[in-house]
C-alpha cells in the first residue's frame, strides 16, 4: 500500500486553490470589461410618437377563438356593438370573456426631485379640454390606403405597410416592403394568423417628468409596445389566442 506525503497534498491543494483564485479573478475581469463595453453605448430614444386618430380594430378568427382586436392594447368589446367580446367555439354566440387590457405603469422621480407613480392606461382617461391620455398607436404599422383600414394582419397583405418603421434601419433590406413583420422573423408565417402593432405613451402630459432628455414635449413614461396576438389551428392549441406585449423603457 502507497501513501502520499501530507506535504504532497497540501502542495497540490495550494496549485487547485491559486487555480480557482485566477479563474475568479479572470470572470470577473470578464464582467468588469463587459460591463464598461455596454456603458459606452449610447441609447438612443426613437423619434415615433402616437397618433390617436389611428384606433383602429381587426378581428381574428384562426382558430375556435374569435374576438376584436384593438390597436390600443385593448381585446374583447370595448362598449354596446364596439367589438366582438371573446367566443367560443367562434360563431356561435358564445361569449366568455367581455374585455382584456394591458396596463403600464412606473415609480419616477419628476422634474422637481418628487417620487410619483405613472400608470399608462388604454383608453377612459381624458386631460382638461377633452385631449386623450391613453396609450395609443404608433404610426406606420398598417396601411393607411385601404378601404376599411385594418390592423395589419399576416394573412392579408393589403393591410401590411409600405415598409415597417421598426426595420427601416435594416442595411440588407430598410423596412421590409411586401413583407411581413412577424415574430419569429421576416416573412415567417409560422402562426395561421398573426397581428401586430405599436403604442406609445407619449401624449400623458400630467405630470411635470420628462422621460426623453433628447424631447422636452415627450410625456409619460417613455414607453413603446409592440403588440403581437397569435393564433395557430392545430389541434393541441385551437382553443387559445397568444398576446407578446413587449414593454420597451424607450426614454
Amino acid at each position: 500500500m502507497k501513501f502520499k506525503s501530507v506535504s504532497s497534498l497540501n502542495s497540490k491543494e495550494n496549485i487547485m486553490i491559486k487555480f480557482y483564485r485566477a479563474a475568479i479573478a479572470c470572470i470577473f475581469a470578464l464582467l468588469f470589461i463587459e460591463i464598461a463595453l455596454v456603458a459606452q453605448i449610447q441609447h438612443v430614444p426613437s423619434r415615433e410618437r402616437v397618433d390617436p386618430t389611428l384606433r383602429r380594430r381587426t378581428e381574428i378568427d384562426g382558430n375556435n377563438v374569435r374576438t376584436s382586436v384593438f390597436n390600443f392594447v385593448f381585446s374583447g368589446r370595448t362598449g354596446a356593438n364596439q367589438g366582438v367580446p371573446y367566443e367560443w367555439p367562434k360563431n356561435t354566440g358564445r361569449y366568455y370573456v367581455a374585455l382584456v387590457a394591458l396596463f403600464v405603469g412606473g415609480e419616477v422621480r419628476d422634474d422637481t426631485g418628487r417620487t410619483i407613480r405613472i400608470v399608462d392606461l388604454p383608453a377612459y382617461r381624458q386631460k382638461p379640454g377633452g385631449a386623450a391620455w391613453n396609450l395609443n398607436p404608433v404610426p406606420g404599422y398598417f396601411n393607411i390606403n385601404r378601404t376599411p383600414q385594418a390592423l395589419a394582419k399576416s394573412d392579408d397583405s393589403t393591410t401590411w405597410p409600405q415598409s415597417w418603421p421598426d426595420k427601416a434601419n435594416d442595411a440588407a433590406d430598410p423596412g421590409w416592403p411586401g413583407k411581413w413583420n412577424g415574430f419569429f422573423g421576416k416573412n415567417q408565417f409560422n402562426a395561421d394568423q398573426e397581428i401586430y402593432y405599436r403604442v406609445g405613451d407619449d401624449n400623458y402630459d400630467r405630470y411635470l417628468y420628462t422621460p426623453d432628455t433628447t424631447d422636452p414635449s415627450r410625456r409619460g413614461l417613455g414607453m413603446l409596445v409592440d403588440v403581437r396576438v397569435l393564433e395557430w389551428s392545430q389541434a393541441s392549441v385551437s382553443d387559445a389566442a397568444f398576446f407578446i406585449q413587449e414593454v420597451k423603457n424607450d426614454g
